[in-house]
Formats: structure tokens, sequence, C-alpha cells
């Protein structure tokens, strides 16, 4: 057994997998065309082709442009299902899923019961198919604060809740908007005893993420990029034990990185940081969660037990229920001492 094939093996946890940056190019072009998209959209050939061939620094553009195709409640359920699919190929049991329903809603006038159920049927089709479950986290994009507290108050409503809607979100260019704005909407939902979960460290940095922490005051961190130059935050992060995921591609594509092996993923490992690893946006990060532990190991150094190490915190770490989480965690030690046995004795 082969290094892949041993982190292919084992059961798997997705914690930031953004729905606009994940959607397969074959089912979001065939949604298209039913859609009549390309008669509507000026130069589609053009957005086609940054499917293919992303210009990063329009990256939030892209997924904003190509998640406008998806329409309609079936086509919202086939997208979810296909995404279940490519989960199941990693051995993906559980994905936390980020999604803006002010995306859909605005554009189409679909209610937010309507919006829940779709995605529900693309779950309940995946988890019944593939066994990967999955749950919502509903996000403000920062280019749209007015949708803060319409997110918040779906976020936190009964229809929501017995959804699977585990989290509120918040999304996109950190110099779209001050931070502040979102405030409101992040105490609403803590108050009720709802996860909150802020991407930070993106074109502000450093800067980006402390105005997060003290703004927002979130229960979990994603990308937060810049931390690793900082001492003092990256202590009180570790001290804290407040969970960041990362993701080596995202800052090998946006220019952060060089070279994956410029990632500093062992030093914040071995701060005591709680990382977490994740594709992100796999679609246009053109990545998977098998290629960021594979990464992880051949290009930043990670040994295997701390290979095993974050794959296990990532299911930890979930907002899982308890006994979910109890049954993937036991499965997960049986699966890993199998494979482990088949990848240090071969043959």
């Amino acid at each position: 057994m082969s290094l892949r094939e041993f982190i292919a093996a084992i059961p798997k946890v997705e914690l930031n997998l953004q729905l606009t940056g994940a959607l397969s190019r074959e089912s979001l072009l065939m949604i298209a065309h039913q859609n009549g998209v390309p008669a509507e959209l000026e130069r589609f050939d053009d957005w086609v082709n940054l499917l293919d061939a992303p210009d990063y620094a329009r990256l939030d553009e892209i997924a904003r442009v190509a998640g406008k195709w998806v329409r309609y409640p079936e086509d919202i359920a086939r997208v979810v299902y296909d995404i279940g699919v490519a989960l199941s190929k990693q051995n993906v049991r559980y994905a936390e899923v980020a999604v803006a329903p002010s995306d859909f809603l605005d554009a189409y006038g679909m209610s937010i019961d309507l919006f829940i159920e779709a995605l529900n049927d693309g779950r309940d089709r995946a988890l019944r198919g593939w066994n990967v479950d999955m749950s919502w986290i509903f996000c403000i994009p920062r280019d749209n604060p007015r949708a803060g507290d319409d997110a918040a108050r779906w976020a936190a409503g009964a229809t929501a809740r017995r959804g699977n809607v585990v989290a509120l979100g918040l999304l996109g260019p950190e110099d779209a908007q001050p931070v502040g704005q979102f405030h409101r909407a992040f105490a609403t939902v803590r108050k009720k005893g709802i996860f909150t979960v802020a991407h930070a460290g993106g074109a502000l940095g450093i800067e980006g993420v402390a105005a997060a922490l003290e703004g927002l005051n979130p229960h979990r961190l994603t990308d937060s990029w810049g931390i690793h130059e900082d001492e003092s935050m990256l202590d009180s992060l570790a001290q804290a034990s407040l969970p960041v995921v990362v993701s080596i591609s995202r800052a090998l594509r946006l220019g952060l990185i060089q070279q994956a092996s410029d990632y500093p993923l062992q030093q914040l490992f071995d701060s005591g940081l709680p990382i977490i690893l994740s594709s992100g946006m796999p679609s246009l990060y053109q990545t998977s969660l098998v290629d960021e532990y594979m990464l992880a190991h051949e290009a930043c150094g990670l040994g295997i037990d701390e290979i095993v190490e974050l794959a296990k915190r990532s299911i930890v770490l979930s907002y899982m229920d308890d006994e979910a989480k109890a049954s993937l965690l036991t499965s997960f030690e049986q699966q890993v001492m199998t494979a482990k046995n088949a990848l240090l004795n071969p043959g």
C-alpha cells in the first residue's frame, strides 16, 4: 500500500468545503445549458475557460458567477449529490459545507425553506447512496453586509436546525467591508448556542485575523494566513485551542507561497495550534482533501503519525452530534490500524 492509498483509505472529514468552489464542472455546464445560461450570459465561453484555468485574482468573482447558474431546487440537489459522490471517492465520511443562501434567494426568489429542503434532498441521496453525510454553514458574503441579519435569522431558525445547519459563517474578500458590520449577526447566533466560523487572513493578513477575533469571537477560523509570522498571535490561538482550517493549495494558487514546501505547516502543527487540513474550493484550487494530506507529507514534512493526528482532529473538532462523532472515531481507529499495517508491512 502506498502512502496515497493509505490516506485515501482512512475515514476523513472536510470542514471548510465551499459549495460554489466545489461544483463539478460537468454538472455545472449541464445545468447552465438546461437553464439557458449560454444565451443570456455575455462571454459564456470565457467563463467556462476560467473554470478550467482560473484567474486566481478573480476567484470570488468566478465562484459567484458560476454559482448563479445553479438556480432551481433540483439544481441545488444535483450539485450537492455530486459533491457527495466526489467526497465518497476519497473516503470522506462527513463534510461541513459553506454556502451563502442570499446568493440564491436574492436572485431567484426561492424561499429559505425550499432552499434548505433542496440542500438536504441532495444530502440525503448522497448519504443513502454513498454513506457521505453533510451539514451546512450558512454564510454571509462580506460584500453584502445587509445579508447578515437574514443569515443569522435563517441559521437560528427551527427549519435550519432540523435541516442540518450547524453554524453561521463569514466568507469573501476581507477588504470588502469592515468586520464590525457583522458583529451583531455573530453575537445573535452565539447567544442561541450556534457555532460561528470566520474566514480571515486574506487581503488584510494578520490584521484581518486580529480584527475577526476581536469583532466576531468565532468558534473557528479558516485560512488565517500570516499567523505563523506573529508569535504572540500564534501562542494566543494555541492557548485558546481555537481551531484553524487551512489549505496548502489555496496559499499556493493565490501566490502566498512560491511552492508547497514554503507553507509553514510543520511550524503551525508544532505550535500546539489545532490546525485542520481542508481542500476549501477543490474545483477551483484544482485539489482534493487527499491531495492536501499528500502535500502535508511530501512538501511540508509531516510524518504518518502527524497525518493521522490531523485526520482524527478534523473529526473531533467537527460540529457533528456526539453520537455520530463517537461512531466515526471508532471506525477511524479501526481503519487506521488496518491501513497502517498494510502500509508498513507490504506483501
